[in-house]
């Protein structure tokens, strides 16, 4: 890395004292058969390489000159060489020293605008080169389900994207806006970067310098490119949708999902990622409802026609927001009996609780309301606590049911494998405390759970009315059904 930033350095005052200017240019050409070989210099053109007419070669003393408007890449060819030199030529006088074995390993001195381009190219061919390396352990991590890889690689990730995209800012942000960006991106230069990087650097190119052949190139090439871009959480959705088989029928397999994340890590606050709401993932840390939304999700989608990972993500979608539609911080269903009216009205769940012998809750909901300071997105917002309490006059006018906890244990059996199961609170303002997914073991329902107190996914070593008796502030269940 420290050599890096010396190169950068480099880079930097070189191009701070780089000059695009017009003028008369010489090339000295070194090779030790130089005497006896044709030198061409050919410009790149819409109809291909093209001679520079401007340019008088006197091949005895392998020395070209001619008049240059702008530092201008062009292909410098001797004799039956197997390739051309790609060299950019300004004004001023060039030297090289030509392998002929190799053009493109030759060496140009006195051009700082060829040094520039190789500084540059090595420079993000170091960072492509070390991208590719974490992509490839990482692919092999989430293979093998190697959770602590996987965390210290996306790290790794992402300081080295946000190295990448420093050095991309620096460079494109100060430099964008001369003709010498459209040369640096051209010929070799894409062939090294991958599609968002060549796109980033494409899309920063002002369109008064878009006009030349360089650029419609570059253009081209990314049109055609295909895009490869690792995502590790889709290569750790398809790893666990791979596990799921999709001839169960689709209570056993939100259990089977769930049983997937079994001593995966307690992490609350996972949604609260930014400002903007948008879809948060995970597969490696969960509360208590992104881990029931995750495990039905999954279910959902391979019982779908065509299991796939936008499927996964629009199955999800669809559980946690108001009418499947994310539209800012308040469409998402924060209190648990706004999910079930939700999920119920639109046909993604059936609420079983008034079967089994439920009763409606009569708790007043406020707590958002009334406490909107602990929460970063309504603290100070008059318009987001106003429509916070329309929502809490809807829950408090439609309330739903629960089964009060001394009742479990006799209609357990009626409660099947795979039930959303909601625990109800007797604190103040709230309804529901507590979301887990049902499973009977020898007969005895049990609740799997993403755990604040063992702080990771467990199942409950005893029934779930035991469980529920040993905690003085739940009061009860509500059982929802998936409907697929």
């Amino acid at each position: 890395m420290k050599n890096f930033f010396l190169t950068l350095l480099a880079v930097i005052m070189l191009l701070s004292s780089c000059s695009i200017k017009d003028g008369n240019f010489e090339i000295n050409i070194k090779t030790p058969d130089a005497n006896n070989m044709i030198v061409r210099l050919f410009r790149e053109t819409t109809g291909g390489l093209a001679i520079v007419d401007s340019s008088k070669i006197e091949v005895s003393r392998a020395y070209l000159k001619g008049f240059v408007s702008s530092p201008e890449l062009m292909f410098l060819y001797i004799g039956n060489a197997p390739d051309y030199l790609p060299v950019f030529v300004e004004k001023g006088t060039t030297d090289i020293d030509f392998n002929y074995s190799k053009p493109s390993k030759s060496t140009v001195k006195g051009s700082e605008t060829h040094k520039i381009f190789t500084d540059f190219v090595r420079s993000y061919s170091v960072y492509c080169d070390k991208a590719a390396g974490i992509d490839k352990m990482l692919t092999n991590a989430v293979r093998n389900s190697d959770t602590v890889m996987i965390s210290s690689l996306e790290q790794d990730r992402e300081l080295l994207k946000g190295e990448i995209t420093g050095f991309e800012e620096f460079y494109v942000d100060k430099y964008i806006d001369s003709p010498l960006a459209c040369y640096i991106i051209s010929t070799q230069l894409m062939y090294e970067l991958d599609y968002a990087g060549l796109k980033f650097l494409l899309d920063k190119i002002p369109p008064e310098n878009r006009n030349n052949t360089y650029y419609e190139k570059a253009a081209d090439y990314l049109k055609n490119l295909e895009v490869t871009a690792f995502d590790p959480l889709k290569a750790q959705y398809e790893n666990i949708s791979s596990a799921l088989n999709k001839d169960l029928p689709l209570n056993l397999l939100i259990v089977k999902a769930a049983e997937f994340f079994l001593n995966e890590p307690y992490v609350g606050g996972t949604l609260e990622a930014g400002d903007e709401e948008t879809l948060v993932i995970n597969f490696d840390k969960f509360d208590c409802v992104t881990f029931l939304e995750t495990s039905t999700a999954l279910a959902l989608d391979k019982k779908s026609a065509i299991p796939s990972y936008e499927n996964f993500k629009n199955k999800l979608q669809n559980l946690r927001y108001r009418d499947g539609v994310i539209n800012g911080y308040l469409s998402r269903l924060h209190y648990s009996s706004d999910w079930i009216s939700d999920n119920i009205k639109r046909g993604n769940v059936r609420d079983l609780t008034a079967g089994l012998g439920g009763e409606k809750i009569t708790a007043k909901i406020d707590f958002m309301s009334s406490h909107s300071d602990i929460y970063p997105h309504l603290k100070g917002d008059s318009s987001a606590i106003e429509k916070i309490r329309e929502i809490e006059t809807f829950i408090n006018e439609n309330p739903v049911y629960y089964i009060p906890k001394n009742r479990i244990k006799d209609i357990s059996s009626k409660i099947p494998d795979g039930s959303l199961i909601f625990l109800t609170t007797d604190k103040a303002g709230l309804d529901f405390a507590h979301v887990g997914i049902s499973v009977k073991e020898n007969g005895v329902l049990k609740l799997i759970h993403a755990s604040s107190t063992a702080k990771k996914v467990v199942k409950t070593p005893s029934a779930l009315s035991d469980y529920l008796s040993g905690i003085k502030n739940f009061t009860g269940i509500a059982v929802l059904e998936v409907l697929q």
